[in-house]
C-alpha cells in the first residue's frame, strides 16, 4: 500500500510540475526562454542538430541577465567542463555572429579570449576554468556538453 501511495504522490507532482511550466520536460525556464544543459558531449554540428530535435536552437546569450542565468545554472547544476552556445566567426574570421547571422551585441569572453588557437578555433563555448563559464572560442571538432534554447 505505501508503494501504491508514494507512486500516486509522485505523479501528481509531476503533473502539477509540468502544468507549472511552460518549458518541456527537462528544460529550466528562465525569462521568456526554455533552456536544455545536455549531459551529452558533441561537435558543434551535433549540438546544433540536438537541439534542433528538441525544436530549439543552441542558445543565443544576448544579455547579462541571461548570461548571469546561463552561468549560474551552469556552475549549480550542470557542472560540465564546457558548453556550446550559438556562436561562431566561421563566415569572417573574428566577426562572431549568433546562428541565423544575428549580430553579437553583448559578450562575456575570458581574458585574451577570442584567441582563435592556431585558427582552428571558430566556435564558442563557456569554460568553467575560465571563472566559472567565461567564454572562449573552441575548435568546433570537439565533444563539448550544449546549451539548447527554446523561445516561449
Amino acid at each position: 500500500m505505501r508503494l501504491i501511495t508514494t507512486y500516486m504522490l509522485l505523479c501528481t507532482l509531476v503533473s502539477v510540475d509540468a502544468v507549472s511550466s511552460p518549458c518541456p520536460l527537462g528544460f529550466v525556464e528562465h525569462k521568456k526562454s526554455c533552456y536544455w544543459f545536455s549531459k551529452t558531449l558533441a561537435n558543434f554540428a551535433e549540438a546544433r542538430s540536438y537541439c534542433q530535435y528538441f525544436g530549439s536552437h543552441l542558445a543565443k546569450v544576448t544579455s547579462k541577465d541571461e548570461d548571469d542565468f546561463v552561468r549560474g545554472h551552469a556552475a549549480r547544476h550542470g557542472k560540465a567542463a564546457n558548453y556550446w552556445l550559438g556562436a561562431t566567426d566561421l563566415n569572417v574570421e573574428g566577426t562572431w555572429l549568433w546562428e541565423g547571422q544575428q549580430a553579437m551585441d553583448y559578450s562575456n569572453w575570458s581574458r585574451s579570449q577570442p584567441d582563435n588557437g592556431g585558427g582552428a578555433e571558430h566556435c564558442l563555448d563557456i569554460k568553467q576554468i575560465y571563472e566559472s563559464y567565461l567564454w572562449n572560442d573552441e575548435n568546433c571538432n570537439t565533444g563539448v556538453n550544449f546549451i539548447c534554447e527554446k523561445e516561449l
